[in-house]
């Protein structure tokens, strides 16, 4: 007579796993995201896809695995356990691995016709005129913030944005501290509400939501949007120290 499945143990099993995983995905990804991924990185620079594509694995592939292995007093069990483990471990090495590699060091910002700041990797960093630590001494923000300084000659600028702001961004040489007249460009060249009225009212309004919630008065704040490979988030800079006071609104663009 064939045996019965016993799909209340295997069920248990199951259930132990994905709650075991869960919780040491959680714990992990929440220290990854304190230590690497200040707001709003996480979500728009990388760190939100990778942690997708290894819970896939840590966290849905793992305990459905023990769901179909898994019977009590099965031969082998607890080798095929330790198997799937092991897998899970790999996966979990991999995301924290994939999440510190891509992790932005720097904020830059670019002005001229882009006037945005942009995320940095170490990758970026390497191979420029100036080491990653001298670079993040000129500034106390997390991430560090920095000025890309670009050619007085709007022209020569331009060229340069132009051929491709990638290059741009590996250029440590032109990575510079935000003084109070590089602040003041910033400021002058910052976003209002009323800049957005009309092609994007969402971001008019997230931008007055955040002035009323953060004292009432938009002339404390310079909003910079920051670009990430994901999306897009705008950040409220005090126009005093240029220190991060807040993220107004994020825009999500998976792809």
């Amino acid at each position: 007579m064939k045996a019965s499945i016993p799909w209340r143990a295997k069920f248990n099993a199951f259930a132990t796993h994905l709650l075991l995983s869960v919780v040491v995905f959680a714990a992990i990804i929440a220290l990854t995201i304190w230590l690497w991924y200040p707001q709003p990185f996480f979500w728009i620079d990388g760190g939100l896809q990778i942690t997708l594509l290894a819970a896939a694995i840590d966290i849905v592939a793992g305990p459905l695995l023990t769901l179909v292995v898994y019977r009590p007093r099965k031969p082998r069990l607890m080798m095929n356990l330790a198997v799937i483990a092991a897998i899970q471990a790999g996966a979990l090495a991999w995301g924290v691995d994939a999440l510190y590699s891509q992790r932005p060091v720097l904020a830059a910002y670019v002005g001229h016709k882009q006037n945005r700041i942009f995320p940095i990797t170490e990758a970026q960093t390497q191979g420029g005129a100036r080491s990653l630590e001298e670079l993040r001494a000129l500034s106390a923000s997390r991430p560090p913030m920095v000025f890309i300084d670009l050619p007085e000659d709007d022209a020569e600028a331009a060229r340069l944005l132009t051929s491709a702001i990638s290059s741009v961004l590996r250029q440590t040489e032109r990575f510079q501290r935000i003084d109070a007249e590089r602040l003041a460009r910033i400021v002058q060249a910052s976003r209002t509400a009323k800049n957005y009225e009309v092609l994007a009212p969402e971001m008019a309004a997230a931008i007055n939501r955040f002035v009323a919630s953060n004292g009432g008065n938009a002339d404390a704040f310079a909003f910079v949007p920051l670009v990430g490979r994901f999306g897009n988030s705008m950040l409220a800079l005090s126009r005093t120290d240029g220190s991060l006071v807040g993220v107004a609104a994020t825009e999500l663009s998976l792809k």
